[in-house]
């Protein structure tokens, strides 16, 4: 598969049906106006230690998909603060190959607005990832929270999912899940799902699993030919590729994977 690079793809993005936009690690905010779509792709590689800051706004009736890389050789530290309009949708893709702390804030005030997060934490070595997820429903609304978790070498991870419904917001969908898969012995993974309900008209779910790969797909594939090496690669990808074509565009599809 090609190799993409940042900078050498601006002019491709821009050719798509969206509007992509590539943020730099100044950006602290970004704000969609109403009725407009956006796609932003944010690549975090700081060469030291950093804190960003992320405000992203999307107004009535406007759709905003923003993806972040964190790729970053040494910790980041990212704070985000999400504010959803009326008929409004933000959909959040994070993939993490390296180290970083990560809070997510989101109020959901307004009427029919949604919030879809989607992650893919893929780690080897030393890296450590945190989550801290907090979404406060105050008017009838939704948001659905999924992780996929790789994790090998001495890698871990910490995905805390906290999603309050408040009474202000009946018939809203809370939903949360994480899929955690420990390609060692030594890889570690601690999730906390957490719904705080004081309403009784809504429907909302949450749920994590730990386990590894698939012994009978391993052991379908050897009995194809296939080395066991090679096998636990295809399944690996497998689950990569869940998260990489959720995106409608496969173009893009193919540009995150070359950028992570």
């Amino acid at each position: 598969m090609k190799k993409y690079e940042p900078y050498n793809n601006i002019n491709k993005v821009e050719n798509l049906v969206n509007t992509y936009k590539f943020l730099n690690n100044d950006t602290t905010s970004y704000e969609v106006e109403e009725n407009e779509t956006l796609t932003i792709i944010d690549v975090i590689d700081a060469d030291s230690e950093s804190s960003f800051q992320r405000e992203l706004k999307v107004n009535d009736n406007a759709t905003l998909n923003y993806i972040k890389i964190g790729k970053s050789k040494t910790s980041s530290n990212i704070k985000y603060t999400n504010s959803i309009g009326e008929n409004a949708t933000l959909n959040i893709s994070y993939f993490d190959v390296e180290s970083s702390i990560n809070s997510v804030e989101t109020k959901l005030k307004s009427k029919s607005s949604s919030l879809n997060i989607n992650g893919l934490i893929d780690l080897q070595d030393n890296a450590k990832v945190q989550y801290d997820i907090v979404t406060n429903h105050q008017n009838e609304s939704l948001s659905d929270i999924k992780f996929k978790n790789l994790l090998d070498g001495k890698s871990s991870a910490k995905l805390r999912m906290f999603s309050i419904v408040e009474e202000t917001a009946s018939f809203s969908k809370a939903f949360q899940n994480s899929q955690t898969i420990l390609l060692s012995d030594d890889s570690f993974i601690a999730v906390t799902p957490h719904l705080e309900i004081l309403i009784d008209e809504l429907e909302a779910s949450h749920g994590a699993t730990c386990g590894d790969l698939d012994q009978d797909s391993i052991y379908y594939l050897k009995s194809r030919g296939i080395k066991e090496e090679d096998a636990k690669v295809i399944l690996l990808n497998a689950l990569r590729n869940e998260v990489y074509e959720s995106f409608e565009n496969d173009e893009l599809s193919e540009i995150i994977k070359g950028l992570v």
